[in-house]
């Protein structure tokens, strides 16, 4: 259950830093609603999460699960694109949380 938690922490995050997209520069009103909902939601949960899941894994795999998927949604939805760099870096950053999660359980 914690990680099916964690999976929609890294959702609502994710939703909430989109929004911070949409709301340019804070001059939208409505995406500002978006973006603390997102982040309350994704705090909360991360919360919850942290009674079952280790810190070093649930941040790890928090940020990067959601660093990840965030270039995602950007290249996809803004068309910020997605050269060999960015998704060099997507898979670093995946094998960096993979690493992380095994090294507490060695």
């Amino acid at each position: 259950m914690p990680y099916v938690l964690l999976a929609l922490a890294i959702g609502a995050e994710v939703f909430g830093t989109s929004m911070m997209k949409l709301s340019d520069g804070f001059k939208r009103k409505l995406p500002i609603l978006g973006i603390a909902a997102g982040y309350v939601i994704s705090f909360a949960l991360l919360g919850f999460v942290l009674r079952d899941l280790p810190l070093s894994v649930a941040m790890g795999i928090w940020a990067g699960a959601g660093t990840a998927l965030t270039a995602v949604v950007a290249a996809v939805a803004w068309k910020e694109g997605m050269g060999i760099r960015k998704a060099m870096g997507i898979l670093l950053i995946v094998g960096g949380v993979l690493l992380l999660e095994m090294g507490v359980n060695a």
